[in-house]
């Protein structure tokens, strides 16, 4: 059942490839363009181009876990397929396990295209370990991620979703040191930086790829976001249900 229904649900990502083209496209732009026009100081070519390559990656990591994750979630509620699902033998535990596997094929997708893009185009160079840890750390970070699109899911209102969701990609972004180094910000944005999540998810690959020791405490972070959204959210989920 569980391999069958992935296989549904892999069939209807097909038919919304518009958005899913744009998550991984748009981003993967925005590191070409910026990669071009931007004067890099000579001698930094390389390390500026790797550390833009992880920090666009990650922002398309993140469209995935904050749009397309919770809006799809609210949508099958309020159009009853949630329910209809939940009346079959599926259990719950199986219905979410299956959007979360829909999502990280989604990752794959665009961890690979924009790893390669980077390689091909800009000749990002890093050996084979350090480009599968990296891939392989930005893809079960990024699932941490999730949580938050789960809380996001709660308010069970597309078009709050919708902003709420854009609302934090676009801050988390900007904050978290994907679009500006987080060296350049002031003191103040500086510390909140440190504390976002998608700041350590980013650094966590960054210094794989930099061929540095794992960043055990960039991941404890991420870990204990997850845990905390997620507690978060099936607190209102019960409560709700409750009521």
């Amino acid at each position: 059942m569980l391999a069958t229904y992935l296989l549904i649900e892999l069939k209807m990502l097909c038919r919304k490839k518009v958005y899913l083209t744009l998550s991984i496209l748009l981003p993967l732009m925005f590191y070409l363009l910026f990669t071009t026009i931007i004067e890099i100081p000579s001698g930094m070519e390389d390390k500026f181009l790797k550390e833009y390559m992880f920090s666009m990656t990650t922002f398309s990591l993140t469209s995935f876990c904050l749009l397309s994750f919770p809006i799809d979630l609210v949508e099958e509620q309020q159009l009853g397929w949630q329910k209809q699902l939940f009346s079959t033998r599926m259990p719950i535990s199986s219905y979410y396990l299956v959007k979360v596997l829909k999502t990280m094929i989604q990752f794959a997708l665009s961890i690979i295209i924009i790893f390669l893009s980077a390689a091909w185009i800009r000749h990002v160079t890093m050996s084979f370990s350090e480009w599968l840890g990296a891939a392989l750390t930005l893809w079960l970070g990024a699932s941490l991620f999730l949580a938050i699109g789960l809380l996001i899911a709660q308010l069970n209102d597309i078009q709050k979703a919708s902003g709420i969701g854009n609302i934090c990609y676009i801050v988390l972004a900007l904050t978290g040191g994907l679009w500006f180094p987080v060296n350049q910000f002031p003191h103040w944005l500086k510390v909140i930086a440190y504390k976002t999540p998608t700041y350590h998810l980013k650094q966590v690959a960054l210094d794989i790829g930099k061929g540095e020791q794992f960043n055990w405490g960039s991941m404890s972070t991420l870990i204990c976001y997850s845990i905390v959204f997620t507690l978060i959210a099936l607190i209102i989920k019960n409560k709700r249900e409750v009521k």
